[in-house]
């Protein structure tokens, strides 16, 4: 049977020490405690296999993720119970948001696992090579907990135990970047290069995180440093040499990632299940004994529209104004449909016919009740009658049956190459490699010979953002990204002029005579708070430093 990211991890969750989500509480039932544990390599691997079912649950369904929905390119239904969504959406999050609160507790429960693991990884008795490994991964994930965090909530706890500390006070945006690199850079110096068994790769991906991973993250994290709110524009020369690192470490075979040949390939989930695009992978089982537990995905249920297919959750949809300007080509056709977009329905007086997602009835009204496009990145095809899980195609009915194993790809390659591209622009000057980079990307996207890189190469700024602009199209409603729009909004200081433009919600003509407004209106005024959600009331009130 083939590895999903530890089997084994199944039977390290019944005695996880991240059992309790929020970090301010414990419940000591079922530990492992120091005492009695790390006495051997098998310890050792348990642990990390807890981390990892950590690092399952905070990306395995929408509400841990939540935040993303500040982007442009992705909005929330206005019925219904999307409210969670829909706070994000328009950039005013209560603390008692329960999404705020998913983001919350699954990122700590990560951090609290890795920290199990780097306050005790010395005693196990083993050899360098594998205390290097182990700890590694805990830096990393780690680390990468805290980048979703200071992204999405700005000033937070720094916390490198497995202590209570009630007293725990935010630390700023600089000393969390500070910590976030600290743990990437010694990552990326220890870890390995490549596996060669079986559960740390296996179905040709990572299953364990290597030196690349580390690389491509690090770029990530030191674009965000250059840019808002710290705007240290030195970390864009840094992030060229990790990105840098990452493309030649492919170009001389050190590592396997490639650029799949059509964008539609990376969620051909039936045919091509573990596309070596994904530089940051995560595999998951939907037949686990639990169901619903963390170990399988939720996602392909998410993006299908409830009107008219078969079970779907319409908990994200895509923006209209970001929809009408993507550039057309194999790649928006892979995001949001063929033919414009049509719809297949499923159920109603118009199943089986393929209609436009803005197409009106004889009366004169919307057939589909969301009248945004739908996104299909995420979604499985169920075959004519929706009995087994195909590679979706737009001309099947999408199987929603609630849980799947499809991997999720935080990283992917392509988004390497835009780092890569954008970092070099952003450091004062487009050279061969950037402008190569970027050609690729679009390539893919719209056609060979279609867009030329060298179009936008006389002018850094410009190059540089014709790559960022890129990369958004890229991951456009892959909401489960490590990098969403949202976050290149943050830092370019864009989130504002998105709240600008949803707040004037002028109407958008998506075919003739028919125009339409954004559905989640915007209200108040904006304020750089609004870039960031409110820590979660259940955790604010138990330590007055968290207000």
């Amino acid at each position: 049977m083939k590895t999903k990211i530890f089997i084994s991890a199944l039977m390290a969750c019944t005695v996880a020490i991240t059992s309790c989500s929020d970090f301010l509480t414990e419940d000591p039932k079922g530990q492992m405690v120091p005492e009695n544990y790390f006495t051997s390599q098998n310890d050792l691997d348990g642990a990390i296999n807890v981390l990892y079912a950590q690092v399952q649950y905070s990306i395995n369904g929408s509400h841990s993720l939540s935040p993303n929905w500040m982007g442009d390119d992705i909005t929330a239904l206005t019925s219904g119970n999307k409210d969670v969504y829909r706070e994000f959406d328009s950039y005013k999050v209560n603390d008692n948001n329960a999404d705020a609160k998913s983001a919350w507790n699954t990122n700590y429960a990560i951090i609290k696992a890795a920290n199990f693991i780097l306050n005790n990884i010395e005693k196990v008795p083993t050899s360098e090579e594998e205390i290097n490994i182990g700890k590694g991964q805990a830096l990393f994930w780690r680390a990468v907990a805290y980048f979703k965090l200071v992204r999405w909530y700005g000033e937070v706890p720094i916390v490198l135990t497995t202590d209570l500390d009630f007293t725990v006070g935010k630390s700023t945006i600089e000393q969390i970047y500070t910590q976030i690199c600290t743990d990437l850079e010694e990552a990326e110096r220890i870890l390995p290069e490549a596996y060669t068994t079986a559960p740390r790769i296996a179905d040709g991906l990572n299953n364990y995180v290597n030196k690349g991973a580390a690389q491509a993250v690090l770029a990530a994290v030191y674009m965000a440093r250059a840019g808002y709110p710290l705007n240290q524009t030195s970390y864009y020369e840094k992030a060229a040499e990790m990105a840098q690192a990452v493309i030649k470490g492919v170009k001389n075979n050190t590592y396997y990632y490639k650029l799949e040949t059509n964008y539609k390939d990376r969620f051909m989930y039936v045919s091509n299940p573990y596309s070596q695009e994904g530089v940051v992978a995560i595999k998951f089982n939907k037949d686990n004994p639990w169901g619903w537990s963390g170990l399988d995905s939720w996602h392909s249920v998410c993006q299908a529209y409830e009107s008219v297919t078969n079970g779907g959750w319409g908990d994200v949809v895509g923006e209209i104004k970001f929809w009408k300007e993507m550039p057309e080509g194999p790649r928006k056709n892979a995001i949001y449909g063929s033919d414009g977009g049509k719809i297949l329905v499923e159920k109603n007086t118009y199943k089986d016919q393929l209609i436009n997602w803005y197409q009106k009835d004889s009366n004169g009204s919307f057939i589909l009740s969301e009248c945004h496009p739908m996104f299909r990145t995420l979604l499985y095809g169920g075959g004519s009658d929706g009995s087994a899980m195909n590679d979706y195609n737009d001309r099947e009915y999408t199987m929603n049956n609630g849980i799947c194993s499809q991997t999720l790809y935080m990283v992917s390659y392509s988004e390497v190459l835009l780092w890569y591209a954008e970092a070099q622009a952003r450091s004062g000057s487009v050279n061969e490699e950037a402008k190569q980079c970027l050609q690729k990307v679009l390539d893919r996207a719209y056609g060979a010979g279609v867009d030329d890189a060298n179009n936008y190469a006389s002018d850094p700024t410009t190059f540089a953002n014709k790559c960022w602009k890129e990369h958004g199209y890229e991951v456009a409603g892959y909401y489960p990204a490590l990098v969403v729009r949202a976050n290149d909004q943050l830092r370019m200081d864009d989130l504002k002029n998105a709240f600008a433009t949803r707040q004037a919600n002028t109407p958008i003509e998506v075919a003739e005579g028919i125009s339409l407004k954004e559905g989640v209106e915007m209200s108040g005024n904006w304020d750089e708070s609004r870039n960031y959600a409110t820590i979660p009331s259940f955790d604010a009130d138990l330590n007055e430093n968290l207000k």
